[in-house]
């Protein structure tokens, strides 16, 4: 299981919410990780272990972005990366192009 075309209208609004600074840090990892409960709970294959839920966020992002990885790079918003990530974030959901993906 890799793309989850499913997930991309629910991640997007959670992305959106925070971006607009409708829900804080803490809100948007918990509903990025009941994602990844869903997701995990619908894997018919289980026993491989080490299974992630994880964001592209636009054509041509090269990254793999975990939600650990969201979790640090916007944890201090004066870091360059907070602000990195939360550009490719908002350009990524301007042009439709968010992917959700697990594995």
């Amino acid at each position: 299981m890799s793309e989850l075309p499913q997930y991309k209208t629910i991640a997007g609004e959670a992305f959106h919410d925070f971006l607009d600074k409708r829900t804080d840090l803490n809100t948007l990892l918990e509903r990025l990780r009941y994602i990844e409960l869903q997701v995990q709970s619908d894997d018919e294959e289980e026993e491989e272990a080490g299974k992630v839920l994880w964001f592209r966020f636009f054509e041509g992002d090269s990254l793999q972005n975990t939600i650990s990885d969201i979790e640090t790079d916007l944890s201090d918003s004066s870091h360059p990366n907070s602000r990195i990530l939360q550009q490719g974030i908002l350009l990524g959901l301007q042009a439709g192009e968010l992917e959700v993906h697990y594995s």
